[in-house]
């Protein structure tokens, strides 16, 4: 796991354990990640196992955890304009 702190400090944290992982460990790195990023951070799992990428796709959460490698986030908000004339007809 990868993790980035709000100053922009980088840390490897190995991820073992007795046994294939279980969902209780991927709802503990989702909860996990959730704190990061509130904090200003970032997470994400670099070399995953099929097993883990297999629990992560299952738990809708394969793509926020793999691959996180590029900047932070945008802030919510608004996007895009909608002008009258795009809408649909």
């Amino acid at each position: 796991m990868v993790v980035v702190g709000a100053d922009g400090t980088r840390w490897k944290v190995p991820l073992a354990g007795e046994g294939p992982p279980d969902l209780a460990f991927v709802a503990a790195l989702a909860r996990f990640r959730l704190i990061a990023h509130r904090a200003g951070g970032r997470v994400w799992l670099e070399d995953v196992s099929p097993a883990m990428a297999e629990l992560l796709d299952l738990a809708g959460l394969l793509g926020e955890m793999r691959g996180q490698a590029e900047g932070p986030e945008e802030p919510l908000g608004v996007q895009e304009e909608v002008k009258p004339c795009d809408a649909a007809p």
